[in-house]
């Protein structure tokens, strides 16, 4: 087959308050796909609806733009009057509009959904999804799919899909060079259905299909372990809006057998609800300590603290992240980093410091705006720059197929726990 058509584009990392804002990675589950360019974080997913409260910037150029909207007008009637040749339904012309007029903003997030689109992205709060069970973002450097991570036992997974794939055809249509919304729209699909992935693996210079056969993916949102001998392990896999009450009952069911540490796992958890960040957050922080700093374009600055009661905040902890943890997850990491409530080990985090507002349009279409900035109680952006961890550990591909996890290893004996194996769940 022809190699697919790979144009290194410059290298320009994502970028990302309330109500149902959206502060996660773009980094979709195909299970369906998880929409979660974090997915909405904010408030809560029933008030997409609601006008922004944002402060504006504008300047009169609103106006302007509305000046010249007649030459746009000029052009369509032009074009569908004299053009020979088949021609766009009036609803794709206009999101093709407008996703164009986004084109010129240098800003991956702020982003545009189309009716379908958009119910596609209102079912990421839902947790089970038809598709093929990997993790995906957009490489802006091959401007195609990438492979962050195929679900264990999961349909990609046992096809022989790997971490950091490019996938440059979907059924023998090319992706490059489309957008990450059309191309996951491509992937899932209903279960029992098949679906073949063109696949360029970097690490061989290997171009190969592969055949999928999609399925319901079950994504739990929290898992629980004792290691290490009596250490406490939490992992939280998404922030959606059941997280703040899963970790605290977790927590609790931890505590009462009477822990050496917490070992807290927020590695591959592409964020969610911001609320849910602050929630979870207050579980291991003090009254009134401060979560997160969110900046606005005009200054306006927002600071959100802790909540309620804390369950523990002195129990020995460590917050395990890697690349894939991002938006939601470094809130929560960087306000134990900053307050010196645990230490981060792993790899350096995604980088996603903007936060989006969702706003349903008319027909049912979504525009997601950056609206403004989040960082760290030390005032820390982390944007386009992600966190470093207090211990750096990477895990290598054969670390990986033989099962391993150092990253997890270092936590334990950091802990003072004995190096066990984590039990395959």
């Amino acid at each position: 087959m022809n190699e697919p058509n790979l144009i290194p584009q410059p290298a320009a990392r994502p970028r990302s308050n309330r109500r149902a804002i959206v502060i996660g990675v773009v980094s979709l589950l195909i299970a369906a796909a998880i929409f979660v360019v974090g997915f909405g974080a904010g408030f809560g997913a029933s008030q997409l609806n609601l006008p922004s409260t944002a402060a504006g910037q504008d300047d009169g150029t609103v106006d302007r733009l509305r000046e010249r909207f007649p030459v746009f007008w000029e052009a369509m009637d032009i074009l569908y009057r004299d053009f020979y040749g088949e021609l766009p339904e009036p609803d794709n012309a206009t999101y093709a509009a407008i996703r164009g007029v986004l084109g010129q903003f240098d800003d991956p997030n702020t982003s545009f959904m189309s009716p379908d689109e958009a119910e596609f992205f209102r079912t990421n709060l839902q947790g089970s999804f038809e598709g093929i069970g990997a993790r995906v973002d957009w490489d802006p450097n091959f401007n195609t799919v990438r492979v962050v991570e195929p679900f264990e036992n999961q349909p990609a997974w046992k096809a022989g899909v790997e971490r950091d794939d490019l996938i440059t055809h979907v059924d023998g249509e090319e992706i490059v060079g489309t957008d990450l919304t059309s191309a996951i729209e491509k992937i899932r699909g209903p279960k029992g259905t098949t679906v073949v992935l063109t696949i360029v693996r970097l690490a061989t210079d290997e171009t190969i299909d592969i055949e999928v056969v999609r399925d319901r993916i079950e994504i739990p949102t929290i898992e629980t372990d004792t290691v290490g001998g009596n250490l406490a392990y939490i992992k939280l896999n998404t922030f959606n809006e059941n997280a703040s009450d899963l970790v605290r009952q977790a927590v609790e069911e931890a505590l009462a057998k009477n822990p050496d540490g917490l070992i807290f796992d927020l590695r591959g958890n592409p964020g969610g609800l911001l609320r849910q960040a602050v929630e979870v957050s207050s579980i291991f922080l003090g009254k009134d300590q401060t979560v997160l700093i969110e900046r606005f374009a005009d200054g306006k600055e927002d600071i959100y603290k802790t909540e309620g009661e804390p369950l523990v905040t002195d129990l020995p902890m460590v917050v395990l992240v890697n690349e894939g943890s991002a938006s939601a997850s470094e809130i929560v990491a960087g306000a134990i980093q900053d307050l010196k409530r645990g230490q981060l080990v792993g790899a350096k985090t995604f980088g996603k410091g903007s936060v989006q507002l969702p706003q349903t349009l008319s027909d049912g279409s979504i525009l997601r705006v950056t609206i403004a900035r989040w960082y760290t109680p030390d005032d820390r952006t982390i944007d386009g720059e992600g966190l470093e961890p207090d211990v750096v550990v990477e895990i290598t591909d054969g670390e990986r197929e033989e099962q391993k996890d150092p990253q997890l290893d270092k936590a334990i004996e950091l802990l003072g726990g004995e190096i066990e194996p984590l039990p395959v769940q």
